[in-house]
């Protein structure tokens, strides 16, 4: 089942370019890639600022106790 959907020229443009980028064969396979895109595990940022040198040291004004 086809269905029609209204988009605005300037995002019919985005689409086509995207899909050119993607390699993908039709608008439809476009879309279906970016929606599998968005739905993916974004990356954890645990760890990240592992190359910083300085050591943490909680101070006791610090705490609530």
């Amino acid at each position: 089942m086809n269905t029609t959907i209204a988009v605005k020229q300037d995002t019919l443009d985005m689409l086509k370019h995207v899909k050119d980028e993607l390699r993908a064969e039709t608008l439809d396979a476009t879309i279906k890639q970016l929606v599998l895109l968005m739905k993916q595990p974004k990356k954890s940022m645990f760890g990240s600022l592992r190359g910083i040198r300085t050591t943490f040291k909680r101070e006791k004004h610090d705490r609530f106790d």
